[in-house]
């Protein structure tokens, strides 16, 4: 519950307009995130509009490891950057099928803001994502809307987080952050014959710590 209300005062403070731009001072270009997760029924709009993140029924959990590289900071002087990531994702199936691994590859895009003096970075990431078994809880929905499944999909990143030093600034470390942030694999509508023209995906709800270097 503490997560999913500051999920929502995050996310709407942006919608409503209540910050103000500010830049990260931040001049590491490597960075390594690990995290975990579990799947959850609901879309991605509803995850990320108004934080319903409900645990789905059959258990199923993912943990991670992301390896990036920032390629551009402060793009066109404004407070974005971008980077490139890969990673590691080990899912969990509960006994439904056998546990599996996925891989990513994604371009993530940055967007520093203050958020009521806390500098918040927020982040969206496209790219593709390629899994020795379509994951469990995923499976069963597009196979649902599509009568189809894929091993390769395409891949969202969206969430936020916030440095460590900011959040407690009696520690002065400020390589470390944790956040927040959604999993996402989808056919996008039957489009892409890429991804075995499929409709419908998966999410996953992550929580995560990110040590820049």
């Amino acid at each position: 519950m503490y997560y999913r209300k500051l999920f929502f005062f995050l996310f709407f403070s942006v919608l409503m307009g209540q910050m103000s731009f500010q830049s990260s001072p931040q001049h590491d270009k490597w960075a390594i995130r690990v995290y975990n997760g579990y799947a959850t029924y609901r879309p991605l709009i509803a995850i990320i509009t108004y934080a319903d993140i409900p645990r789905e029924r059959h258990n199923t959990g993912i943990r991670g490891i992301d390896f990036s590289y920032k390629l551009v900071r402060g793009w066109k002087n404004l407070p974005i950057d971008w980077s490139i990531r890969a990673g590691y994702i080990h899912h969990f199936e509960k006994g439904y099928q056998p546990n599996h691994n996925q891989y990513t590859l994604f371009f993530l895009g940055h967007y520093q803001k203050s958020v009521f003096g806390f500098p918040v970075n927020f982040f969206i990431g496209e790219g593709l994502s390629w899994a020795e078994l379509v994951p469990f809880v995923e499976g069963r929905e597009t196979r649902r809307i599509s009568g189809k499944d894929s091993q390769l999909m395409n891949y969202l990143n969206v969430g936020f987080d916030l440095k460590i030093s900011d959040l407690f600034p009696i520690i002065s470390y400020n390589n470390l952050s944790v956040g927040f942030s959604v999993s996402h694999r989808s056919g996008i509508y039957k489009q892409f014959k890429l991804f075995n023209n499929t409709q419908g995906g998966g999410n996953f709800v992550t929580f995560f710590t990110e040590f820049n270097f």
